[in-house]
């Protein structure tokens, strides 16, 4: 699945996740976050409320912990 994501990043914006628990990190490509937005706003809330986190909190995929942005763009 993660060579699907790469060939699917191309060209998109990549935002910097980190996993706290193992340390995988991954650029998650904005067509990913702007597709969890509007999950948010159609009442899916299939990630934490935007209003309070700034950018969706998503699940680890190496070890399925809190997979956090790590703001290190200039987002």
């Amino acid at each position: 699945m993660l060579k699907e994501l790469e060939e699917m990043s191309i060209g998109q914006k990549l935002y910097d996740y980190e996993c706290n628990s193992c340390g995988f990190k991954k650029g998650v490509p904005e067509f990913l976050i702007e597709e969890f937005r509007q999950d948010l706003i159609f009442g899916f809330e299939a990630v934490a409320s935007l209003e309070y986190e700034p950018m969706p909190e998503l699940i680890c995929p190496n070890c399925g912990s809190k997979f956090e942005y790590k703001k290190t763009d200039n987002r």
